[in-house]
């Protein structure tokens, strides 16, 4: 399956989940039984420097919400998650003596939280845009999405003040049944179904100060998330970092050699040699990768043809086509078709083995 080929592939700081056991027995639910069913020790969550798989607690925040039947589950939990759990990245933004210091250490570092996010900064106009998502190799993630938001909403307005309620969001996932949470605990201009994850700051906003900012706390913090960086292993794990890298990055438009480079602090001769050796350049391997994970989400999931091609960074969902047609000789409607065709020929089978 899609989910256990590529999704423990990627880690979160387990103090993600910290105040989930608690927090879900409030709302009646025991979920120690279902966090041994997925494979996560819930013993973790009160740790700051432990791991656990980012795809196993996205499983455990949509089953949280379906069993308590609240689609806002995540943006509650978000409300009375406790500032620091996630070790130095949450101190780090606690200690930002501004709003684009803020911002500009989110941006930075949120793959040490979650490792398959990936997130950038650009500005428009009288914006400062803030986008992000995660690898499509995960693919229930709509909580998990809540959660995070919400907590970067919570901390932006407990630091900075009230005048953050200018800032406009964005959001991947779905509409809400009741978008009113939203408006409440994330903003008031919330909007949904959108492409990627976005925060619509304006400028005269970065220069907010942080009363309880720290200039060098931040900066110990900022040099502790790059210590904990991957670094690049030896030549049997090289193909496997790369991956990871290009599948954070995927929704992207292109990724560069400079950007993998400055991720693994490593020269751009050196990554370009290490890509060398394996015969491979990081074009190559990302269209390796949109093949396998097209194929896959095509085959076993319910998204669109071009909900795929926006999870798999293509401008357009006709470039996906053409790339699709590519590789396979049909289109991505037609293996679907092909593929439903043949699982329903393997169930037939099997019923009249039986």
């Amino acid at each position: 399956m899609l989910e256990e080929a590529f999704s423990d592939r990627y880690s979160i700081v387990s103090g993600m989940g910290a105040g989930l056991v608690e927090f879900a027995q409030a709302q009646g639910l025991d979920i120690r039984p279902e966090c041994r069913r997925i494979g996560i020790d819930p013993a973790l969550f009160s740790s700051m420097v432990d791991r656990i798989s980012l795809g196993r607690f996205c499983a455990l925040l949509e089953y949280c919400a379906e069993a308590a039947k609240d689609e806002a589950f995540g943006l509650k939990f978000a409300l009375q998650y406790k500032a620091g759990s996630t070790g130095p990245f949450g101190y780090g933004l606690m200690a930002a003596p501004t709003l684009e210091h803020f911002l500009r250490f989110q941006t930075e570092h949120m793959q040490y939280s979650a490792q398959t996010s990936y997130g950038r900064l650009e500005t428009e106009g009288d914006y400062l845009v803030y986008r992000w998502t995660f690898a499509p190799v995960i693919l229930k993630r709509e909580q998990f999405v809540d959660l995070g938001v919400a907590l970067v909403m919570r901390h932006i307005r407990s630091l900075f003040g009230a005048k953050t309620a200018e800032i406009e969001v964005e959001l991947e996932r779905k509409p809400p049944s009741d978008p009113r949470p939203f408006r409440e605990y994330v903003a008031r201009h919330t909007s949904f179904d959108c492409r990627i994850n976005s925060l619509w700051i304006p400028t005269s906003l970065l220069s907010l100060p942080n009363a309880h900012g720290d200039p060098k706390l931040f900066e110990l913090m900022d040099l502790q998330c790059r210590q904990l960086r991957p670094e690049l292993s030896d030549e049997a794990d090289f193909r496997e970092e790369m991956e990871r890298f290009v599948l954070s990055r995927m929704s992207e438009d292109e990724i560069t050699l400079a950007s993998a480079a400055n991720f693994f602090g490593v020269s751009e001769r050196t990554l370009q040699r290490r890509l060398s050796e394996l015969d491979t350049t990081l074009n190559e391997l990302r269209d390796g990768l949109r093949r396998r994970l097209a194929e896959q989400l095509m085959a076993q999931t319910a998204l669109s043809a071009t909900e795929v091609s926006y999870r798999l960074g293509y401008s357009a969902p006709s470039v996906f086509t053409r790339s699709f047609h590519r590789w396979f000789g049909i289109t991505p409607r037609e293996y679907r078709s092909l593929s439903r065709a043949q699982n329903l020929t393997k169930v037939k089978d099997s019923l009249s083995r039986s």
